[in-house]
């Protein structure tokens, strides 16, 4: 499978996306939910949970994003060739 400069890039963009995404996961995790999810009161775990949930969605969001590119990239390098 021959690349283009073009196609060479959106691997690498789509690859950013696929470890922006799992590090936007991981470090909000780490430094900010873990936090709210030791207090013991029903507030901070419900903001904590409702957190949690939606760094997920949007870090599996854009990993998917990332995912697709890149298999875009070779799916049309591929029908090229």
């Amino acid at each position: 499978m021959e690349l283009s400069p073009e196609e060479y890039g959106a691997y690498w963009r789509g690859s950013a996306y696929v470890a922006a995404g799992f590090l936007f996961v991981l470090l909000t995790y780490r430094f900010l939910i873990t936090h709210l999810l030791q207090f013991g009161n029903p507030g901070a775990l419900a903001i904590g949970f409702f957190l949690l949930a939606a760094v997920v969605f949007i870090g599996t969001f854009v990993a998917m994003l990332g995912i697709a590119r890149v298999v875009r990239t070779a799916v049309d390098a591929e029908m090229r060739g």
